[in-house]
């Protein structure tokens, strides 16, 4: 891997060249590959990279390098009849009972032979 060393000034932070920025930002929109190992690998600060990703992104590193394809695409012709599908609506009710310290909280709509046999078993 060809990679650029930073200037450095006196006492400051790098200053990285254009070029290796986009070197940097490009390997990062590899398939399989986390930001922070390419941020190892160049010797840089993930959060750094993560900020040229965005400044990739918004234009600001020029144009697209010369490596960069199109991928390939079918086009379809585009579907007037849609099948109608009616969604289901259910209800969303609750029941809570308290009998003392105890205390059944019952979501949805219960059957209700498991409901009475249930409240029965409650209120013993």
């Amino acid at each position: 891997m060809d990679t650029v060393a930073p200037a450095r000034r006196a006492g400051r932070r790098p200053i990285f060249p254009l070029d290796f920025k986009r070197q940097v930002v490009e390997a990062t929109f590899q398939p399989g590959v986390s930001v922070s190992l390419v941020a190892r690998e160049h010797d840089v600060n993930a959060n750094l990279v993560f900020r040229w990703r965005q400044q990739y992104q918004e234009g600001l590193f020029g144009p697209v390098s010369q490596n960069a394809t199109f991928l390939p695409v079918q086009v379809i012709e585009t579907l007037t009849d849609l099948p109608h599908i009616q969604a289901q609506t259910e209800s969303h009710s609750e029941i809570v009972v308290e009998v003392g310290k105890a205390k059944l909280r019952i979501m949805g709509t219960p059957d209700p032979q498991t409901l009475q046999l249930v409240l029965q078993q409650l209120l013993r």
